[in-house]
């Protein structure tokens, strides 16, 4: 295989595995708020997992943003511009997931120890992370040798589908943890009480992210029925346009349940609302405007 094309494949590879685990977080995220320890929770932890889900959506935004780029601005072809953008926006990614996952340890802590001992654990663990993830990689790149320039490389359909199916990865088993830890969020005490509007913008997340769950599986159940398991130009258009759709589906869905435990959170309507404006614009602006208009200056540079 060319080298830029294992290169793109690893970089998939490395994304759908911190993918995973965020989604597997955020859910977990979504469920704590439900959950009937969190009121007696002292204000400081309940506003630390607000500030953590945030965290999280930022990094699910940066992850999701990877395969988007792929197919819209690179017509999932593996090129230079490619890898630059799929390995910036995973290391941008380790940043909020660990401050996010540094915040959930303090709070775990607070339930048996106390302020100042989860205080501690929770920036232990953000160094821990910190040195692990950062430091040590900076500390052992400069003794790596140089790397070959990349020379951009139009795949075969062999190949593209192939990508596109873990890019499928990336969203799948996340959306999937997601879904559940919404369903058992409905049989809980704390959902009875929520008012009538955020049982409902529940609902209608938990039904968008059932949705990104069934457009996600589609293009492996038409791959065999209509195409027999061979690489056919259709099922690549059919996986990408269905992957496409799936995660502005799962972004929304994210978004809904993100105003409802940030009402939860915090009560306090305007915040809450300015969190899902917010949230929206990014999800938009990473996942469908910066691709296309890369692809359009793409373009433009190609015609001159």
């Amino acid at each position: 295989m060319p080298a830029i094309e294992a290169r793109l494949k690893d970089l998939l590879n490395e994304t759908r595995l911190a993918m995973l685990g965020t989604q597997l977080l955020m859910g977990l995220q979504y469920n704590a708020a439900f959950s009937q320890r969190f009121g007696s929770l002292p204000l400081p932890c309940r506003w630390l997992d607000g500030v953590a889900l945030l965290l999280i959506l930022t990094t699910a935004a940066l992850l999701l943003a990877v395969p988007a780029y792929h197919q819209i601005a690179e017509n999932g072809h593996a090129t230079a511009r490619m890898l630059a953008r799929a390995s910036g926006s995973l290391k941008a990614a380790l940043l909020p997931l660990m401050l996010a996952l540094g915040m959930d340890v303090a709070i775990a802590f607070n339930a048996i120890a106390g302020a100042w001992p989860s205080g501690f654990a929770g920036a232990t663990f953000i160094f821990a992370a910190l040195l692990l993830w950062f430091l040590i990689p900076m500390w052992g790149a400069p003794a790596r040798q140089r790397e070959e320039v990349m020379v951009d490389k139009e795949q075969s359909l062999e190949a593209q589908i192939e990508q596109v199916v873990t890019e499928l990865r990336i969203v799948l088993p996340g959306a999937q943890a997601l879904f559940g830890f919404q369903f058992a969020a409905v049989l809980t005490a704390s959902f009875g009480g929520l008012p009538v509007v955020l049982k409902g913008v529940h609902m209608a997340s938990l039904g968008l992210v059932a949705a990104a769950v069934v457009m996600l599986i589609a293009p492996a159940a038409y791959h065999r029925i209509a195409a027999g398991g061979n690489a056919e130009e259709r099922v690549l258009r059919y996986a990408v346009r269905l992957m496409l759709l799936a995660q502005g589906f799962l972004a929304v869905g994210l978004i809904g349940d993100a105003y409802v435990t940030m009402q939860m959170v915090f009560d306090n309507d305007i915040l809450a609302i300015a969190v899902v404006f917010t949230a929206l614009a990014t999800f938009v602006t990473v996942l469908y405007l910066i691709p296309l208009a890369a692809r359009s200056a793409r373009s433009a540079i190609a015609r001159s």
